[in-house]
């Protein structure tokens, strides 16, 4: 280690309360743009989250829905149509809607986004396949969602539940989780829904492709035979990205938690600026006897840059540390998946080691226009 470096280091340590408050500022601020940046990514994901589960190879819906929470649904035909596509191996009709559940608790109603789904052919990576399947096929049964809010009480398998005033029988539970618009997730059989809706149209459909083809070329050829324009057919992929340019597009997320981010890059570049500063006050009388001496601005400047380096260091670790609790925390309270990930780290470690040193360059003009003649 240079020993401007080191000098530096022991400098800062000396004042233990001064190193700990700087400490403290810096894993304020790191802690501020994590949680600012997952509150950013964990609506995003939530948002696109039914995209994630999906397990098929294609997605097909009605060109007028925009985004997840239009209920835009599609002809059953096309469906019939997509399915008689070369290539194609199986397509799966989903249905969406919301409805009632009824909490016997506390006597009130609250809206459910129901998914019915064939019992043979689960499109969702939700829970066990085989599992899910025996369960769905049981008659005027349902499974709840284990990742719903807490808003729609104590459930529990074996028990009847009134699902828009008609009771259905809690067999078990999903894996799905709640976004913005979403609070919870009931799934049942297709057999079940249309009973309740004879007329009910499928929201979406997914497509698996025959093992051998290039499900790219299979989306052209089914594009290709259904030239009215009212199908698109995507990628999970592709949808996932879509939702997310749709959020950031149409709702002001984006700036709000970028402006977050940049309010605790602010206050904790001005905070480090500020103790960098008061120690170099502090040491004035050392600077000036050490370039009296002979050392360089530049040494100085090391001894400076070193303080502010390794505040960096100590605040991001701390900092972090109180990100895995307050995200913990966030996330229980409002089931979204908050939580950093390697992406925040690349994004979020620089700023915080760019912070402190702009601060550190900042107070170290204090240092390059110390006199020696000071001391006296």
């Amino acid at each position: 280690m240079h020993d401007g470096l080191r000098l530096g280091i022991r400098l800062f340590l000396f004042n233990r309360r001064r190193f700990a408050i700087a400490v403290a500022a810096v894993a304020v601020a790191a802690m501020i743009m994590f949680l600012e940046y997952g509150f950013l990514s964990g609506v995003l994901e939530a948002q696109s989250n039914i995209a994630d589960l999906m397990r098929v190879d294609l997605v097909a819906m009605d060109s007028l829905r925009q985004n997840m929470h239009r209920w835009d649904s599609m002809r059953a035909v096309r469906l019939d149509q997509i399915a008689a596509v070369p290539g194609v191996a199986q397509v799966i009709p989903i249905y969406e809607d919301w409805a009632g559940l009824h909490d016997d608790d506390d006597r009130r109603t609250r809206r459910i986004m129901v998914f019915a789904i064939p019992p043979d052919q689960i499109p969702f990576a939700i829970g066990d396949t085989s599992t899910l399947s025996r369960w769905l096929k049981m008659p005027h049964g349902f499974l709840f969602d284990r990742l719903a809010r807490p808003m729609f009480g104590d459930l529990i398998p074996g028990r009847g539940v009134d699902i828009d005033n008609t009771k259905q029988d809690l067999l078990g539970y999903v894996h799905v989780g709640s976004d913005l618009v979403v609070d919870g997730v009931a799934v049942m059989s297709i057999g079940d829904w249309l009973a309740r809706h004879p007329n009910a149209q499928p929201i979406m459909g997914g497509i698996r492709v025959s093992p051998g083809f290039d499900p790219l070329r299979v989306r052209q050829e089914i594009l290709s035979r259904i030239p009215y324009g009212d199908t698109i057919v995507m990628t999970p992929a592709e949808l996932r990205s879509r939702e997310n340019s749709f959020t950031l597009d149409y709702v002001p997320i984006g700036v709000i938690f970028a402006v977050g981010m940049v309010a605790g890059l602010v206050i904790g570049a001005v905070t480090c600026y500020q103790l960098l500063f008061n120690e170099v006050l502090d040491r004035l009388a050392q600077f000036a006897t050490l370039k009296a001496m002979g050392f360089s601005n530049a040494y100085l400047c090391v001894v400076v840059a070193g303080q502010a380096l390794f505040l960096s260091l100590i605040g991001f670790a701390a900092g972090f540390a109180l990100t895995e609790v307050t995200d913990a925390y966030v996330s229980g309270r409002t089931m979204l998946p908050i939580h950093p990930d390697p992406v925040a780290l690349a994004i979020i470690f620089p700023l915080t080691v760019g912070m402190c040193i702009v601060a550190g360059l900042a107070a170290m003009g204090r240092v390059i226009s110390t006199d020696p003649a000071e001391l006296y």
